[in-house]
């Protein structure tokens, strides 16, 4: 009898440390997916629809991502963010793309009236992630004078897939052709110019992954909310027309001097303008300002006149 006690307490012992290996290794892969973050964006995502379904009062339920993107593995300017430990610069430039995406998807796509109308214009914007660039960075091939180039971010964007048969630039602006975007924004009559600039990211400096939409009443007038800005002004660029989902125009930063209304031929020739951000005529007829890196707090994000951030930190 007691033999028979002693092998049952031992297959007991041997079922207790499977089932606690078990849930340790399920809990590893579940930490390693990131599911948590992905049921923050889920939730966000389907309080953007719910509000847009009933337009209840309730806020949206959508926060702010703290991402540190890093060589060594070191973040000093940001408390327990995400960490991404990247070797190459296209791993830097896969990470933001992907941060880019989300923050487009969460929002609804375009497709998405989530804000209602206003009596007066309204810029609503949802800062979807912090990112931190960790000085660590440095040590990267391809990268120079602690810059990261915004250009060849926006061609990672167009020549690579976000889903099958999908570049992450026409998920989120409808075209892979970005030379001929930057030509079409700018009316450039020659539009095989490699002309006007996307800025860069600097490097040991904090940037926000912003987007955003206009109510209804004020869905064409992004224009002209550059004023009293300051260093960094900024003009709506209207060029395109067509169906819902195609490029509309684009915020232009240039340095002191705001272009309204439209830019035309050749006005890149006069001054270095750099595209701050991508408008797009929305599915739900609202305007939205997709997804941009702007570094936080910058006059050049205050110039992107966000009336009100959506978003909770």
């Amino acid at each position: 009898m007691k033999n028979k006690n002693a092998e049952l307490s031992t297959q007991q012992i041997v079922l207790m440390i499977i089932l606690i290996t078990s849930f340790a290794v399920i809990l590893f892969f579940l930490l390693r997916l990131g599911i948590g973050e992905k049921s923050e964006e889920q939730l966000c995502h389907n309080s953007v629809l719910q509000k847009a379904s009933v337009f209840s009062e309730a806020p949206l339920q959508c926060y702010r991502n703290y991402v540190c993107i890093t060589e060594d593995g070191s973040c000093e300017k940001l408390i327990k963010p995400k960490k991404i430990k990247v070797k190459t610069l296209d791993e830097v430039y896969g990470t933001l793309a992907d941060e880019m995406a989300d923050c487009w998807w969460m929002f609804g796509e375009g497709k998405v009236d989530y804000v209602g109308s206003d009596l007066t214009k309204n810029n609503y914007c949802s800062i979807c992630s912090q990112i931190y660039f960790d000085d660590s960075l440095e040590a990267l091939e391809g990268i120079e004078n602690k810059q990261i180039s915004k250009d060849e971010l926006y061609d990672y964007l167009s020549e690579n897939e976000y889903s099958k048969n999908k570049t992450y630039a026409e998920y989120l602006f409808g075209t892979s052709d970005i030379k001929k975007l930057k030509a079409d924004i700018l009316q450039y009559e020659n539009n095989t110019e490699d002309i006007g600039s996307f800025g860069n990211i600097e490097i040991g400096e904090q940037y926000f992954n912003v987007m955003g939409i206009t109510s209804s009443v004020g869905r064409l007038e992004w224009s002209g909310v550059g004023a009293g800005v300051g260093a960094a002004a900024i003009g709506s660029v209207w060029v395109l027309s067509g169906p819902p989902g195609w490029i509309a125009g684009a915020l232009i930063l240039v340095g002191g001097a705001v272009i309204g209304g439209t830019a035309g031929p050749g006005a890149g020739e006069l001054i270095e303008p750099e595209i701050g951000a991508i408008l797009i005529e929305g599915k739900s007829g609202n305007q939205f300002m997709a997804p941009t890196l702007q570094k936080a707090e910058s006059d050049k994000f205050k110039a992107l006149n966000c009336e009100e951030i959506l978003t909770y930190t």
